[in-house]
C-alpha cells in the first residue's frame, strides 16, 4: 500500500461559513494531526484549492447568479490557515468547481506520487469531498474518508453523502483507524498504556473485554494533566451483539404485567437515591459540573422513573365515545436506541431510558464517551434493580458507533439528545431507513428584560441562568435582550453579578461555574470571543482564565455587547460561559430579536406586566417559557422540547413519552 494525503478546500473563505460541522477549529485540529503524522512518514500530501480570478470571470454559474466571491487569488480568504498550509516541497493543485480531478495538475501530481491509496479530507462533504472520492474511485484508487477531518455546512446532505459512499466508493474511517493501519498511531508497536482501559461495552448483562488499542482518552476537566481512563470503542459487531441481546431480552419483557414492570421501576428509583452520592461524584470529576448541580440532576433523573412509573399505571387508554366496536392499544416498537450527550449524563438516559422500558422496550443505549464511570454506574443501578440481562446494553464510542446503532436493522426506533447538525445527520439516516426519530436538538436561549424589571433584584438569577455549570446547558441564557432604557443599568447590574459568582473545582459546594469539559471546547470557545470582539463586540467581563486556574479548562464567566443580533457569534449555539446583550426599543423588537435564530428551546420574559406576558407567550417561537426569576426547573411530568431547528419528532417526558416509544394500534372487535 503506498497512501497520499489529499487536502481538499482547506481554505479560510470556506472554514468559516456559518454552520461548518464540526467547528473549524476542531478540523483544523484534527487535520493538523493528521498532517503531521503523514510528513513525519515521508508519505505524499497534496492540497487541493479552489481559486478564482479577481475579476470574477471563471466562478461557478451558480456563485455568479447568487454574487457569491470567494477564494478570490491573492486574498486571504483563499489562503489556508498557518498549521495546514503547504509545504514548499508539496504540490498545490487549483481547481474551479467540485472535484479535485477538475484541475488540470491533479493527476499528474499524483500519478508522481505513485500512489494507489488516497487518504481524502477537507471540505465539504456533500460537494467537493464527495466528487473528489467519486473521481478516485473511478480512476481506480483504493479511497479512505477520514470521518473526523471532512466537514459541512449542509449536515443532512453530509450524512446522505456519506451513506452512499460508505463500502461503494470508499472507506470512512476514523483518523485514529487511519493511522492505526497504516501503522502511524502513537499506539503503533508500543505496550499498552498503564492507565485504566474501561470495557467498551455491556452486552446481556456482562462487561466486554477492554482493547487499549482501540480506546479514546479521557482526561479531567479541572486538570487537564489528569488522565481518568481510556475508554475502549464498540465496533459494528458490538452493536450487532448489543442489539441482539435486547431483542430477546424485550421479547419475554414486553409480556410481563405491568405490575411487575412497576416493581423493577420503583426499585431502579431506589437503587438511583442510594447511590446518589456516588453517581454526583463521579459526574463532578469526569465532566466538572459542580456538585450541587449534580445532586440536582440526580434528582430529576429520579423524578423520571417515578413519573414513568405513573405513566404506565394511571395513563389508561384514549375514550372513543361509545362505541365499543374499536378499541386503542399501545404496542412497544421493540428495540429502541439511544443516544446521549455528555452534559447531563443521568438525567438525559434516565429520562429516556425509564419509558423506554415502562412501554415495553428493550434498550441499546450509546452514552457520549466523556462520562464512562457515570454510565457504569447507572447500568450498575439497573442491574441491581432487578430488570432482566441483556434488556438495557451499553456501548461506548463516537460518531461511528452512533451511526452502526442507527443503521442497525434490528433497531426500530432512535431518540437522540445532541446539537442541532448530529440531530439533523441522525434524522437523514433514519427517514432513509423509516425508524421514528425523536431528537432534542441545542438552544440559544434569550431572556427579554422589560423597563419595569427589579435588576439589583433579579440580575443574580439571571447570572445563575446563563453561566451555572460554565453555561454547558442547553437550557443556559445566551442573549439577553434589554428594554433600551435600562441598559446601562442592566450592564452594570449583570456584570457585578457575573463577576460575583463563584469559580470553583466542581467537588466544592460553593462553587457555581466550573470548568467546560475540554481543552478543545476551551479552545472553540475562545476563538469565539476572540472574532465576536474582532467584529465590534465589547468585552464587558471574562474572556480569559481566571487567576490562579491554569491547570484545567478553565474561562471566566463572559459578557459581551455591541454585537448585531445577526452576526455568526449571536445566531450560534455556543455552550459555554458566554452571554450576550442586546438592546431593544420595545417588547416588539425585543420579541423579533429573540425569534430571530434558527433555535427555539427556552425564553425569559422578566416583567411584571401582565399583557406584556401574554403578549410574549403568544409570540414567542420555543417551547418552553419562562415568567418568573431564575432557571427553569424541568417538571418531570411537563413535555421538554423545542420549536423551530431545536427538536425533532414529539417532546419527551409525560404522556408525551407514550408518543414516541409506542406504536399506536386501533382492535376492531
Amino acid at each position: 500500500m503506498k497512501p497520499a494525503l489529499v487536502l481538499v478546500d482547506l481554505q479560510n473563505d470556506f472554514l468559516s461559513r456559518p454552520g461548518l460541522s464540526p467547528h473549524a477549529s476542531l478540523l483544523i485540529e484534527r487535520l493538523g494531526v493528521l498532517l503531521r503524522r503523514f510528513r513525519e512518514a515521508a508519505h505524499p500530501v497534496l492540497h487541493v484549492q479552489t481559486q478564482i480570478r479577481a475579476d470574477g470571470i471563471d466562478r461557478m454559474p451558480h456563485w455568479q447568479r447568487l454574487d457569491v466571491w470567494q477564494c478570490v487569488a491573492g486574498t486571504a480568504g483563499a489562503e489556508t490557515p498557518d498549521p495546514l498550509g503547504p509545504l514548499s516541497s508539496e504540490p498545490v493543485a487549483y481547481k474551479r468547481f467540485f472535484s479535485a480531478f477538475g484541475s488540470p495538475d491533479f493527476s499528474e501530481q499524483l500519478l508522481q506520487t505513485g500512489a494507489d491509496t488516497l487518504v481524502v479530507a477537507g471540505l465539504y462533504l456533500h460537494g467537493c469531498v464527495r466528487s473528489t472520492v467519486m473521481d478516485a474511485y473511478e480512476r481506480g484508487y483504493q479511497v479512505w474518508v477520514a470521518e473526523d477531518a471532512v466537514g459541512s455546512t449542509e449536515a443532512s446532505h453530509a450524512e446522505i453523502s456519506q451513506m452512499y459512499l460508505d463500502g461503494r466508493a470508499a472507506r470512512f474511517l476514523s483518523n485514529a483507524a487511519i493511522l492505526q493501519e497504516l501503522g502511524l498511531s502513537d499506539t503503533a508497536g508500543k505496550s499498552p498504556s498503564s492507565t485504566v482501559v474501561l470495557p467498551a461495552a455491556h452486552i446481556d448483562g456482562r462487561w466486554m473485554s477492554a482493547n487499549p488499542r482501540n480506546s479514546t482518552e479521557r482526561r479531567n476537566p479541572a486538570n487537564w494533566s489528569e488522565v481518568l481512563a481510556q475508554v475502549s470503542t464498540a465496533d459494528r459487531q458490538d452493536v450487532d451483539k448489543a442489539v441482539r441481546a435486547a431483542e430477546i431480552a424485550q421479547q419475554n419483557w414486553q409480556h410481563r404485567p405491568l405490575d411487575e414492570r412497576t416493581v423493577n421501576l420503583n426499585q431502579w428509583a431506589e437503587r438511583l437515591t442510594a447511590r446518589s452520592d456516588e453517581l454526583a461524584e463521579s459526574m463532578a470529576t469526569e465532566i466538572g459540573k459542580p456538585i450541587t448541580d449534580a445532586e440536582e440532576e440526580l434528582r430529576r433523573a429520579i423524578s423520571h422513573v417515578r413519573s414513568s412509573v405513573k405513566l404506565i399505571v394511571e395513563g389508561g387508554e384514549p375514550s372513543l365515545s361509545a362505541d365499543s366496536s374499536v378499541r386503542v392499544r399501545f404496542q412497544p416498537h421493540g428495540v429502541v436506541g439511544l443516544i446521549t450527550p455528555w452534559n447531563n449524563p443521568v438525567a438525559i438516559p434516565v429520562g429516556k431510558i425509564a419509558p423506554a422500558l415502562a412501554f415495553g422496550n428493550g434498550v441499546v443505549w450509546k452514552p457520549a464517551i466523556e462520562a464512562p464511570r457515570t454510565a457504569m454506574l447507572l447500568i450498575e443501578t439497573l442491574g441491581e434493580a432487578g430488570f432482566p440481562a441483556g434488556l438495557v446494553n451499553l456501548l461506548f464510542g463516537g460518531s461511528e458507533t452512533a451511526r452502526f446503532l442507527i443503521d442497525h436493522a434490528g433497531t426500530d426506533a432512535i431518540s437522540l439528545t445532541a446539537s442541532i447538525a448530529v440531530g439533523n445527520q441522525a434524522a437523514a439516516r433514519c427517514l432513509i431507513h423509516h425508524k421514528p426519530f425523536q431528537a432534542e436538538l441545542g438552544g440559544n436561549n434569550a431572556a427579554i428584560v422589560l423597563g419595569d424589571c427589579d435588576l439589583r433584584r433579579e440580575c443574580p438569577g439571571m447570572a445563575a441562568a446563563a453561566f451555572s455549570f460554565a453555561g454547558q446547558r442547553c437550557t443556559s441564557i445566551q442573549r439577553f435582550i434589554v428594554e433600551r432604557s435600562r441598559l446601562a443599568e442592566f450592564e452594570r447590574e449583570i456584570t457585578s453579578a457575573v463577576t460575583a459568582l463563584t469559580v470553583g473545582h466542581p467537588q466544592d459546594r460553593n462553587t457555581a461555574v466550573g470548568p467546560v469539559i475540554s481543552e478543545n471546547h476551551l479552545g472553540r470557545i475562545r476563538t469565539t470571543i476572540r472574532h465576536a470582539v474582532a467584529s465590534g463586540g465589547r468585552l464587558l467581563c471574562g474572556g480569559d482564565r481566571p487567576e490562579g486556574f491554569e491547570r484545567g479548562c478553565w474561562l471566566a464567566p463572559t459578557l459581551l455587547a455591541d454585537l448585531s443580533p445577526d452576526s455568526a457569534v449571536a445566531q450560534t449555539e455556543i455552550f459555554g460561559p458566554v452571554a450576550m446583550i442586546f438592546p431593544a426599543e420595545d417588547l416588539d423588537e425585543a420579541i423579533e430579536i429573540a425569534n430571530g435564530v434558527p433555535q427555539g428551546l427556552v425564553a425569559a420574559l422578566y416583567t411584571n406586566n401582565g399583557s406584556a406576558q401574554r403578549q410574549f407567550s403568544d409570540a414567542i417561537e420555543a417551547g418552553l417559557i419562562k415568567l418568573t426569576a431564575g432557571p427553569p426547573n424541568v417538571h418531570p411530568d411537563a413535555p421538554f422540547g423545542g420549536w423551530k431547528a431545536s427538536r425533532i419528532g414529539p417532546p419527551e417526558h409525560g404522556i408525551w413519552d407514550r408518543e414516541f416509544y409506542t406504536r399506536v394500534q386501533a382492535v376492531y372487535d
